[in-house]
Order: structure tokens, then C-alpha cells, then sequence
């Protein structure tokens, strides 16, 4: 389809160390939730409490109290550094297109924290007791598993460039899998023009999973 559409596209992608790269985004996402938090607290005129936000959030902040001032700068320097890298690559391409996700959509809710993760949660965050954080040595596993779900999306909100989730394909259940496209750094009408291209050639306005 990509020809009779007038595309040339050729196998590439831009090296990302997963592991290391997830690390570092979590990091600085855990020091600044636990910044909002914070702030959200002291707006309120309240001390910092778990009955005030949802678990997932409060969980993912309770990591940003561990880590030290030169993580959090550490790991904004190194993913500006890979962001510079990305920027070189795109002096070669107009779009990188990957998929959104590395498996199909999830049911409601199996994203959520297991009883037993919500339970040490509350406990850490009822006692204070964020060393166990640290003990556990929880936080690169957790990075590792992000990215194997989410290994492109957290990348480009790094760089800042445009990127659109397109529904191209369907699978046997009747889900849509997202065809994700990234443009060059304040490309955005690139993007809305392919978009526009796409759903003409694959409209997916009558789509719908199957019993809904």
C-alpha cells in the first residue's frame, strides 16, 4: 500500500538502549510525581496522604523519595544526549513508524497494581518506610517492564517531536492495533497529511471491537 500511496520505506530505527533508557525516563518520572504530589499537598494546605490520590500515582511517586539529586540529573542528561542522537537520525527520514504497543490492548484493569504490590504500597506509605523501596531494589526490574509494553512512546515524549497512534490493523478479536508514526521535531503537518492519506486508504470509522 505504501507505494500506490507514493512512500518509499526502508527497515530502520534509531539504537535505544531499553533497559538503560527506561531507567533513566522513570526516573525523572517518579522525582517529578513526587514533586507534584508535593506541591499538590502544600497547595491544599495538607500533608502528603495516600487517601488523596489514586495508588498507581502515589506508588510511582513513593520511588521519586529514594533517588538522589544527581540521579535525577543524571538521567536528564543522558536522555537528552540519546534525544540528540534520535535528532541525528531523522536528518535522513521524514517518519519512523513502530508499533504503539508490543502486544495487543489490554483488558480494563490488568494494568493495575497486584493485592500484594498494593498492599506494600500502603504499608511504605503508612510507616514511611521508603528505605524498603531502596532494599527491594525494585525500580530497574520495573523499568525493564515498562519498556518490553511501551518501548517507543516514552522515547519520543522525550524528544518532544509529533507522533500519532493510527488504527491500521485489526486483529482476530476485533482490537485495534496502533501503528505509531513520528515525524521530525515540529513536523507536525506532515503528520496530519499521512493521517489524512491513511484513512482514506484504510478508513476505520465503522470499526468497533467485536460485541461492543
Amino acid at each position: 500500500m505504501h507505494k500506490e500511496l507514493g512512500h518509499e520505506v526502508l527497515e530502520d530505527a534509531p539504537i535505544v538502549n531499553g533497559e538503560e533508557y527506561s531507567l533513566h525516563f522513570l526516573t525523572v518520572v517518579a522525582a517529578q510525581m513526587r514533586a507534584d504530589i508535593e506541591e499538590a499537598a502544600e497547595a491544599a494546605g495538607k500533608p502528603v496522604s495516600l487517601d488523596d490520590f489514586d495508588i498507581s500515582t502515589f506508588g510511582t511517586g513513593l520511588f521519586g523519595t529514594i533517588l538522589k539529586a544527581s540521579d535525577h540529573v543524571r538521567a536528564l542528561r543522558y536522555l537528552q544526549s540519546v534525544s540528540r542522537e534520535i535528532g541525528r537520525f531523522f536528518e535522513k527520514y521524514d517518519v519512523l513508524l513502530t508499533p504503539v504497543l508490543n502486544q495487543p490492548p489490554v483488558k480494563i484493569g490488568e494494568l493495575k497494581p497486584s493485592a500484594n504490590e498494593l498492599a506494600q504500597i500502603k504499608l511504605i506509605a503508612r510507616t514511611g518506610a521508603t528505605w524498603i523501596l531502596k532494599a527491594m531494589g525494585i525500580l530497574k526490574p520495573l523499568a525493564a517492564q515498562t519498556f518490553e509494553f511501551i518501548p517507543w512512546t516514552p522515547v519520543f515524549n522525550v524528544t518532544g517531536q509529533p507522533a500519532m497512534s493510527v488504527p491500521l490493523h485489526w486483529n482476530d478479536a476485533g482490537l485495534p492495533i496502533g501503528m505509531h508514526f513520528v515525524g521530525k521535531w515540529g513536523d507536525e503537518a506532515t503528520l496530519f497529511r499521512l493521517a489524512g492519506q491513511l484513512e482514506k486508504a484504510k478508513p476505520w470509522f465503522d470499526k468497533a471491537p467485536t460485541g461492543y
